[in-house]
C-alpha cells in the first residue's frame, strides 16, 4: 500500500494498478482493479490510509492534442459514430483525459465540443 499512499489521488486507479503490479515478483499473483480498490477502502476504514486516497484523481493538464486527434478522425469520416471513434482511439492506444485506456462516447463528445470551440472542426 505504500505506492497507493504515494500515488493516489494524483493518478487514476488504472495507473496505480499498473505501477503496483509492475513491482511484484513474477511468481506473485497480480492485483485486479476491484481487489485493489477494496483493499484501499478497507485500509481507509481501519484508519491505515487517509480518506483522500479514495477521492477522484486530479485532472491531467489540458492540451490541444486530443481534440486535434479526435477532430482528425471525425474530419476523415463525418458519419462516424461516437462509439466508432472510441474504438479507433482504443486501437491507437490513446489515453482518455483522465488517463484511462477505455474510452466512453461521452468523453469523445466532450472532446469534440472542445475541438469545435478551438476551431478544429
Amino acid at each position: 500500500m505504500p505506492e497507493v499512499r504515494r500515488l493516489r489521488p494524483g493518478l487514476p486507479w488504472e495507473d496505480v494498478l499498473r505501477i503496483v503490479n509492475s513491482g511484484l515478483p513474477s511468481e506473485a499473483q497480480p492485483w485486479s482493479l476491484p481487489r485493489l480498490i477494496r483493499a484501499a477502502k478497507t485500509f481507509v476504514r481501519e484508519g491505515l490510509l487517509p480518506d483522500t486516497i479514495l477521492s477522484r484523481a486530479s485532472a491531467s493538464d489540458k492540451d490541444d492534442r486530443l481534440p486535434a486527434i479526435v477532430a482528425g478522425i471525425k474530419g476523415a469520416d463525418p458519419t462516424m459514430t461516437l462509439q466508432a471513434i472510441c474504438d479507433r482511439l482504443e486501437t491507437m492506444r490513446e489515453r482518455t483525459p483522465r488517463g484511462r485506456s477505455k474510452w466512453e462516447p461521452s468523453s469523445v463528445k466532450m472532446i469534440l465540443e472542445r475541438a469545435k470551440k478551438l476551431g478544429l472542426l
